[in-house]
């Protein structure tokens, strides 16, 4: 049976010339796990909000929306309310009461449900997913990934037959977001609940993914399953091949040919095995590289650091960052991150310790989490404009290896989440600080610009320059980072090379090291394969 059907739907905002949807037509049937691609600001939310009807934006729609049988526009609003839920990718930016019990009962509050249906819904949601512990917490004391959790049992109560998911998972370190997407496979076999998701976190999508769909230049560019998806990705050029998951991505730089590449870890680790041998008949020279003499830009000793007094964020830390230096530092929600961020850019004050810069005018660049408060003017022409030093031929480079022209006459304001990350990005390296704070900087971005942005932090350190980037990406921190960090009980208690970081942890790491863990090659073999990793 079809649960949702788009037919030739269009979409123009108020206001704009170009519609970001064109002639979209697909049909989804009851159970399916819809994984739903597209470059940043292709339209994959927009699409998502016409079908949770009280989201809808303001513009010119064409074509039709269909639930079931009968037009979106015509289903009765508390029909609609009920059986289409919606997560967004903020969790914050969907709760709206102070304690989990009452958030959970707000949206069937608002719906006439009965105190019996309530406690009743309540209770079995909440067992499902496995929260009953903090349910009597006020929801500023939860991390993210239960912030998210609490979102989805809110919105499992009011029984829901199509789930919309707009990247759930992109606030959510690596264990929380994988708990995440284990509850929603478990949903949709369970109940056979129908589900679209946004999601960037391929590696761990693809493999519970029924179905994927990718929006190219607002038309339908791609419907089939997985392995599919896989096949026309790597035939359709360089663009859409950054797209290809890393497991698969793998398996077809060794076979170019192969037809039904791996899609999980232990699919792939399988397959590796038996590649091994093709590997040792093509030994590479491994060059050797050179120490760069640096010194040290920023430097943190003994800070101690709360929000309140009862407690702290930051007891006794130590933390350095020198020319030359990319260091990421991962963390679980709530650990410090941004925090520790904003004391370097001395936008917080720590009680106890100090932050020491090596020189009076040090120069900071600094993107928070949120970009929205970054941008100062009315459109991207003029932000960028006012980042403009007297280098004009870098302000040429990055605006057009990010294609921002097209964006140049748009309000920061209204661009996609991905979008506004390469604009602010852009912006900041224009004015060349010495130092660059970037906090979460690939939330939202699509592989495709993910792998711009890594080129250019790379060539920014190589200027003599420092990053230090709070991420919960693991994949991009292993491709920029000289050093990675990990925050836990207040400290820095790992700070390392990224080649040891991720090789000593289980969670906190690469699908690369998982892939090889375990199996015996030789140094030569592990640098061929890394050398085929990609964004």
């Amino acid at each position: 049976m079809t649960t949702l059907a788009c037919k030739h739907v269009g979409f123009t905002y108020a206001g704009e010339e170009a519609a970001v949807l064109k002639d979209v037509s697909f049909s989804i049937d009851e159970g399916e796990f819809v994984l739903l691609c597209g470059a940043s600001g292709m339209g994959k939310t927009t699409l998502l909000r016409l079908i949770k009807r009280e989201l809808c934006p303001a513009g010119q729609l064409a074509g039709t929306v269909f639930y079931g049988d009968k037009p979106l526009i015509d289903l009765p609003a508390a029909q609609a309310a009920a059986e289409i839920g919606m997560v967004f990718q903020h969790p914050d930016h969907q709760i709206v009461m102070d304690g989990c019990l009452q958030e959970l009962a707000f949206g069937m509050e608002n719906l006439g449900f009965s105190n019996h249906v309530m406690k009743r819904r309540i209770a079995e949601t909440t067992a499902f997913l496995g929260i009953e512990s903090w349910l009597s917490q006020d929801v500023q004391t939860l991390s993210g990934g239960q912030k998210q959790l609490l979102n989805l049992a809110a919105v499992l109560a009011l029984r829901p037959k199509l789930l919309l998911l707009d990247e759930p998972t992109g606030m959510l370190d690596p264990i929380h977001a994988r708990q995440f997407l284990d509850a929603l496979k478990r949903i949709n076999q369970d109940t056979e609940m129908t589900m679209i998701i946004t999601e960037h976190r391929l590696e761990d999508v693809y493999p519970i993914a029924s179905r994927v769909l990718i929006l190219d230049q607002g038309s339908i560019g791609f419907d089939g399953s997985p392995i599919d998806s896989i096949q026309w990705m790597n035939a359709a050029g360089t663009t859409h091949r950054d797209w290809v998951p890393t497991v698969p991505a793998y398996a077809l730089q060794l076979d170019p040919q192969l037809k039904s590449p791996p899609l999980t870890v232990n699919q792939g680790r399988r397959w590796l095995r038996k590649q091994i041998n093709q590997l040792k008949e093509a030994p590479i020279e491994l060059a050797t590289a050179k120490a760069q003499v640096s010194k040290p830009f920023i430097s943190i000793k003994r800070v101690h650091f709360g929000y309140h007094p009862e407690k702290g964020v930051f007891h006794h830390l130590h933390f350095q960052v020198s020319q030359f230096e990319c260091v990421a530092i991962f963390g679980g929600n709530g650990s410090g991150k941004s925090t520790l961020l904003r004391i370097m850019a001395k936008l917080l004050k720590p009680k106890r310790g100090y932050v020491r810069y090596d020189k009076k005018r040090l120069q900071i660049g600094y993107i928070p989490q949120n970009p929205e408060a970054f941008f100062m003017h009315e459109t991207v022409r003029d932000q960028i404009q006012a980042a403009v030093g007297s280098d004009e031929a870098l302000l040429n480079d990055l605006v057009a290896d990010f294609d921002l022209k097209q964006l140049y006459d748009r309000h920061p304001h209204d661009l996609s989440g991905g979008e506004m990350q390469k604009v602010a990005l852009v912006t900041v390296l224009l004015q060349q600080p010495d130092v660059l704070l970037l906090d979460e900087p690939t939330k939202g971005v699509d592989p495709h610009t993910k792998k711009k942005m890594a080129k250019w932090m790379q060539y920014f350190i190589q200027k003599g320059r420092a990053i230090v980037c709070a991420t919960h990406d693991i994949e991009f921190a292993a491709i920029v980072s000289t050093r990675c960090g990990l925050l836990f009980d207040r400290e820095l208690v790992v700070s390392e090379s990224p080649d040891v970081f991720f090789a000593d942890n289980h969670y906190y790491t690469t699908v690369f090291a998982r892939l090889t863990q375990g199996h015996d090659l030789n140094s030569a073999q592990l640098l061929k394969l890394k050398e085929m990793n990609h964004l």
